[in-house]
């Protein structure tokens, strides 16, 4: 199966309309932030134990947001997979390619397939990623187009782990910041990938928002860790594994969001993407569907937006879902001035 895909997978890089290309996000002046929500899938919008809370959150920022200025626009993708394994959705999005396994994804990274961030990189900006749960060696990374890339270790966070989270979501946004966009070493707008943790597995302790200027070292955190309930009690009820799990995908959106506000007066282009849904006995909800939302400036949320976009963060139950494989092609002809024909793969 590895050999027939990296046949596949060879095809499409040696016939791929993007590679090479010259000019590529040429209507982009400023940083580009694709976030992954961990976790992050269709039942925050349709399953009632998760909607009535998420779909307030994404109602509430979405009226924060407009209000500071910044427009915004939803979609629906259907991810490769569910309940885990979250490289197989990041390395989809960003390579074009239909990556649903551990076999397709090593023949995927050997093929020599162009990434959005190798297309950004040789456009002109400085790639990066920040992965906070990268903890070990990433030789996968070489294959993925990332310039720079902050792991756990680099990020500067001194507080406790949340059991198996290295640090809370805002402390990583915090420390993109602080090591990357308020430490320019050239004139190159940045396009980066982040991979957000605090709603992964096991979802405890949830933290909450708090002051950006009181984020410190993490140590912050540290007595809420203490006073938590270990997984080993948590997992013991699959309700309480659930409401767990509401809050932790809550406290994720709201991370998301209140950093968008904090940059307002000067917004990135934020691409937030939920990776796949939780397990089935969680979600409660067994399509591989998530939402995508589009936050920035107005023009720039324009050129992103086609006919499966709606305005705001709650996108209707009726938007056609398409495939994460096709994002690829579709930021870079979005973002780009001239028009480049796009092969069937």
């Amino acid at each position: 199966q590895t050999i027939a895909d990296l046949r596949v997978y060879r095809a499409a890089a040696k016939n791929d309309p993007f590679a090479g290309q010259a000019g590529l996000c040429d209507l982009l002046d400023l940083d580009v932030i694709v976030v992954f929500v961990e976790s992050y899938g269709r039942t925050s919008l349709d399953t009632p134990l998760y909607a009535n809370l998420h779909r307030e959150t994404l109602t509430n920022a979405q009226t924060q947001l407009e209000a500071l200025g910044l427009a915004m626009s939803s979609t629906l993708l259907a991810s490769p997979t569910q309940g885990g394994q979250s490289w197989l959705a990041h390395s989809t999005f960003a390579s074009g390619l239909w990556i649903a396994d551990q076999t397709s994804y090593r023949a995927a990274l050997s093929s020599g397939r162009s990434t959005l961030f190798h297309l950004a990189g040789q456009s002109g900006f400085h790639t990066a990623a920040v992965m906070p749960q990268i903890t070990l060696n990433w030789p996968e990374a070489q294959f993925m187009g990332f310039e720079t890339i902050l792991a756990e270790a680099d990020l500067g966070y001194a507080g406790q782990p949340f059991n198996w989270i290295t640090m809370p979501d805002q402390f990583t946004f915090a420390a993109m910041d602080r090591l990357l966009r308020n430490q320019r070493s050239d004139d190159r707008p940045f396009f980066i990938q982040m991979a957000l943790g605090s709603s992964h597995a096991p979802w405890v302790p949830v933290p909450e928002v708090i002051d950006w200027n009181a984020l410190g070292d993490g140590t912050v955190f540290d007595p809420l860790v203490a006073a938590s309930d270990p997984p080993r009690v948590v997992w013991q009820d699959n309700n309480r594994v659930r409401a767990q799990y509401r809050l932790a995908v809550d406290y994720a959106l709201q991370t998301v969001f209140a950093y968008a506000a904090l940059h307002a007066d000067n917004p990135p282009l934020m691409i937030i993407v939920g990776d796949h849904q939780a397990a089935g006995f969680i979600a409660l909800d067994d399509r591989p569907h998530v939402p995508m939302h589009i936050v920035g400036p107005q023009p720039l949320v324009d050129l992103l937006s086609d006919a499966n976009f709606t305005p705001g963060l709650v996108p209707p139950e009726t938007t056609p879902v398409r495939r994460m494989d096709l994002m690829r092609a579709h930021i870079l002809q979005a973002l780009s001035s001239r028009l480049i024909a796009e092969v069937t793969q």
